[in-house]
C-alpha cells in the first residue's frame, strides 16, 4: 500500500478566518507557485522576464515555477521575500541587472 504524505497548511482569508487544509506534495507545490506569482506581480511589480533576469534564470524556468511544474528552490523564495520586505534589496538587484 502506497503511503502519501500530507502537509498541514493554514491559510488566512482576507476577513481573518483561518482555514486548515491537508495537501499532498503536488497540491502544496501548486499553492507555493500561486504565492510566487502573487509576490512577483502584486508585491514586487515585476514581469516574469524582468524577475528571471534579476535572479539569473531562464524565463521558461520561472514560468515552470509559477505553473507548479517544478519546485522553486528555497534560496529563490528567500530572495523574493527579502526583495518584498526590504525595498533596498530589490532596488539594488534591479540596478545590478541593468
Amino acid at each position: 500500500m502506497a503511503h502519501s504524505n500530507k502537509y498541514r497548511v493554514t491559510q488566512l482569508s482576507k476577513n481573518g478566518v483561518r482555514k486548515i487544509s491537508h495537501l499532498d506534495e503536488q497540491e502544496l507545490q501548486k499553492l507555493r507557485a500561486k504565492r510566487l506569482q502573487k509576490i512577483r506581480k502584486e508585491e514586487l511589480g515585476l514581469t516574469q522576464s524582468r524577475l528571471a533576469n534579476v535572479i539569473g534564470v531562464k524565463l521558461r524556468t520561472l514560468q515552470d515555477w509559477e505553473l507548479g511544474r517544478s519546485p522553486m528552490p528555497k534560496p529563490v523564495e528567500i530572495l523574493m521575500n527579502l526583495m518584498k520586505e526590504m525595498p533596498s534589496v530589490k532596488k539594488r538587484l534591479l540596478a545590478s541587472s541593468d
